[in-house]
């Protein structure tokens, strides 16, 4: 059972994404007024630092983002660019998108290539393309959705067709479909005569955006214990279930406290009696795999290989609860048998493509450290939570 639960504890509002009963996912919540995902502005971009490919833009009073020049052209409102240059210019406003949050020293990351992404669709400035969720394998189908929104008179917008339309009537997809293409009209339209930076529109709830990136197809319940979060639930479609015991609050039902000690903790005890060291440093992200109290009784290679095989299993889980991403060095029990190795690569991989955030095995270095790579989205659960 893959279950939601939106809940607040220490007046910090948390969304919990449990399978099979095991917490996977954590996500403490930022505040409505912050700089988050999705939010579209009316930014001037400052500086263009050509050396570093990236331009700073001044999205508000308070925040600057920073977009890469070889990232979708953002759409110049004040002055229609001359043919034949890509790039932008200081003091230019143009219309960007927040896809990426800030991190400790570096400003939060903006693309030009606006989207409305909801339960079914996702649209951008891609101007007439199509595309289906990968997840979607039947053919009849996939034929189907490309030619319903290929037959749109409206169909001016990229457009990309999610993993629950596999299964939802047409009527709703073009429903949303629809609704998108008039918001991004309106949202184009704003930033045409609108000459002041600033926030033009906030993104969805910032649970709501990690429920449809999780996929709330995949859910079978989504409960909370904020009324105001139940309300915008239902005003969204989504079934939900209310948790009304004021007597023993769900943080509590859960052993929320617990839980975040035991996630904040860097040592990672294993059955085995073993033991991972989750260090985060200003570079990348160490982990160091300890043998502790697993003793193996015959074969020292298979028992390695054992020990090491749960350690990877358990890795990847850790990268997706704490939301480390970056870098990351592992440091193994060490293996003589290549074959060994090849397994633990595998293994690897394998909990990797189970994250919704994409990460990759890059290689075994000379000294036999194993690097990975995870995609920077959202910060780390340990600077969420800093007071």
């Amino acid at each position: 059972m893959n279950q939601a639960i939106i809940t607040q504890f220490n007046h910090i509002s948390f969304l919990l994404i449990y399978e099979e009963d095991e917490l996977v996912e954590c996500h403490p919540l930022m505040e409505k007024q912050s700089l988050q995902i999705g939010n579209i502005y009316i930014g001037r971009v400052e500086k263009v630092v050509k050396n570093i490919q990236s331009a700073f833009i001044r999205l508000d009073k308070d925040h600057v983002g920073y977009l890469p020049l070889n990232d979708t052209p953002a759409k110049i409102l004040n002055r229609k660019l001359p043919k034949g240059l890509p790039s932008i210019a200081e003091n230019d406003l143009i219309l960007v998108q927040v896809e990426q949050e800030p991190q400790k020293m570096k400003q939060a990351r903006v693309t030009g290539n606006i989207c409305l992404s909801g339960n079914y669709v996702a649209l951008d400035l891609q101007e007439q393309s199509i595309g289906v969720s990968k997840k979607i394998k039947d053919t009849t189908r996939i034929k189907e959705l490309k030619d319903l929104i290929a037959g749109q008179s409206n169909s001016a917008y990229g457009c990309v067709l999610r993993t629950a339309c596999e299964h939802a009537s047409n009527e709703v997809i073009l429903e949303e479909y629809r609704h998108f293409c008039t918001e991004l009209d309106q949202i184009l339209h704003k930033g045409e005569f609108e000459r002041k930076t600033g926030c033009i529109k906030t993104g969805r709830p910032e649970y709501l955006a990690l429920l449809s990136e999780y996929g709330i197809e995949r859910l079978d319940e989504v409960r909370t214990d904020i009324v105001d979060v139940f309300e915008e639930l239902k005003a969204f479609g989504i079934d939900a279930v209310f948790y009304d015991n004021k007597d023993y609050p769900m943080y509590k039902l859960l052993r929320l406290e617990t839980e975040l000690d035991r996630i904040l903790n860097k040592k990672v005890w294993l059955k085995s009696g073993g033991f991972l060291v989750i260090e985060q440093t200003e570079a990348m992200v160490v982990i160091d795999v300890n043998s502790g109290k697993s003793i193996g009784k015959k074969n020292k290679d298979a028992h390695i290989l054992k020990l090491n095989l749960e350690a990877a299993s358990e890795i990847t889980k850790q990268l997706r609860l704490r939301n480390l991403s970056g870098i990351i060095m592992i440091d193994f029990i060490n293996m003589q048998k290549d074959e060994d190795k090849k397994q633990v690569v595998k293994c690897l991989e394998h909990g990797l493509r189970r994250d919704k955030i994409p990460g990759y095995f890059v290689e075994i270095t000379k000294l036999d450290i194993f690097e990975l790579t995870r995609k920077k989205v959202r910060r780390p659960l340990h600077e969420s939570l800093k007071v």
